[in-house]
């Protein structure tokens, strides 16, 4: 019987932990959505093309959080384990990528400090966006392609 017991609360347990992580993406990209539209209307949003693509590119990292947290949410509704074998490699890969990537990146954010006059903190903050949006189209390009015969 108290094999049972333990069994059976390890098996909510699991749950309990699973359905945490799942909500909690979609809770994190919800605090995030809310503080960005704080942020673009106690700044007085001008419409410049360069805030546009700014508040663009911050919109679409955070419909990349939505998307995955539903998706862990309906494949726990289906049954379904939320991290399976499969989308952890995948994670893997594409962080392991857009890392390769982001090297790149930075790279190029040190070489337009020193060589043109942006403000640091303008362009490091562009760096940090781009890696995030390098994640998401890492992420996006395995899951289109795969991962191949490893």
């Amino acid at each position: 019987m108290l094999e049972l017991s333990n069994f059976v609360l390890e098996i909510i347990h699991i749950i309990f932990l699973t359905m945490k992580k799942s909500h909690l993406i979609i809770l994190v990209s919800a605090m995030v959505l809310i503080s960005v539209i704080i942020w673009m209307f106690q700044s007085g949003f001008s419409g410049k093309i360069a805030e546009i693509i700014q508040f663009g590119v911050v919109f679409l990292v955070i419909s990349f959080g939505f998307y995955i947290g539903f998706v862990r949410v309906k494949s726990m509704k289906h049954g379904e384990p939320p991290e399976d074998e499969l989308s952890k490699r995948m994670l893997t890969r594409a962080s392991s990528l857009s890392y390769y990537i982001s090297l790149y990146i930075w790279l190029v954010v040190l070489y337009l400090i020193e060589e043109t006059s942006f403000a640091g903190h303008t362009l490091i903050a562009g760096g940090i966006l781009a890696m995030a949006v390098t994640f998401a189209a890492s992420w996006i390009f395995l899951k289109v392609r795969g991962l191949g015969d490893e």
